[in-house]
């Protein structure tokens, strides 16, 4: 079993790739271009088998999964916000390098602060890093 340190980073993991579901999804059916829909299906593709894996090892370890309804909602009622005046593909790229940025300083700064987190957590955590940052830099080609 794993100690609290380690449910934390796995629990923010399954957070945030939730959440990146939860934005892709809001932001699909606004996107006509069909290189960038692509991209974003992958992106889904991606938040889909992290949110699992994380999801898979807090329940190894009997920990709650705990769904971020709330952020969730709020995802959803921003991409309408922001996409109601201006859902071009360069707004819609913009909005996802942003909320894929905020994912890569949350966890940053998390495994930063839990030194002592069990190599599994950290590798999960670690892969979710990495593919955001690979997010990034194929949406900037859409701005």
């Amino acid at each position: 079993m794993v100690g609290n340190v380690d449910l934390d980073l796995l629990e923010k993991t399954y957070q945030n790739a939730s959440m990146g579901i939860t934005a892709i999804k809001a932001v699909l059916d606004k996107v006509s271009n069909k290189e960038m829909n692509s991209e974003l299906q992958k992106q889904l593709n991606d938040y889909q088998r992290l949110a699992d894996k994380s999801k898979q090892q807090l329940l190894v370890n009997n920990a709650e999964v705990k769904e971020p309804t709330y952020a969730k909602a709020m995802v959803q009622g921003n991409v309408k916000m922001k996409t109601l005046f201006d859902s071009s593909q360069s707004q819609i790229a913009q909005m996802v390098i942003e909320g894929s940025t905020m994912g890569v300083t949350q966890m940053l700064k998390l495994l930063h602060a839990k030194k002592n987190a069990d190599s599994t957590s950290v590798e999960i955590a670690q892969e979710f890093v990495r593919i955001e940052e690979e997010h990034i830099e194929r949406m900037k080609k859409f701005l």
